[in-house]
């Protein structure tokens, strides 16, 4: 029997992952993450946030990673020195000092990453594994009727994988 399931059954929806405007803080996506963490333990821990515009149009993704390199003090961005050695950032001083809470208030427009791939919430989930590792993400948004209905990630289609190959 040819396995025919959808990526909308594996999907997280919208309402249950984690999104916010394009004009939230850095401190603003933190406290969401948190928050959604704290609200669907044991079931998922998002990684992620959407970021949407005011027309509620998806602009990009802020992953974990974008969030705290968005805390980076600026020097690390502007040194010349820094760049050539990376490791001297240390020896420059905390790099998570007095100016975090300084750079916490960035808009998260500024860190964001773009979307680089969406599935339909009618693909098959193959569409899907195939989409996640030639562009590789660990996640991507779920359209429906042209809009996000919700995020895919690939932890979920490896539980999925691992079922089918092991027979659990």
């Amino acid at each position: 029997m040819p396995y025919e399931k959808r990526v909308k059954d594996l999907m997280i929806p919208l309402e249950d992952y984690p999104h916010i405007p394009y004009w939230f803080t850095l401190r603003q996506a933190m406290a969401i993450v948190r928050e959604a963490a704290i609200k669907f333990e044991g079931s998922f821990e998002p990684r992620a946030v959407l970021v949407f515009d005011e027309k509620y149009q998806l602009m990009g993704i802020l992953t974990l990673r974008d969030l705290i390199r968005g805390l980076e003090p600026r020097f690390l961005h502007e040194t010349s020195l820094v760049k050539g050695d990376p490791s001297l950032a240390v020896l420059m001083g905390d790099l998570f000092g007095p100016g975090l809470k300084e750079a916490s208030q960035k808009p998260v427009s500024e860190v964001m990453s773009p979307i680089k791939a969406t599935v339909q919430g009618s693909d098959l989930v193959a569409k899907a594994i195939f989409l996640m590792i030639k562009e590789n993400v660990g996640m991507m948004p779920v359209i429906q009727d042209n809009k996000v209905a919700g995020m895919v990630r690939l932890s979920d289609l490896f539980k999925e994988i691992s079922e089918l190959v092991l027979g659990e």
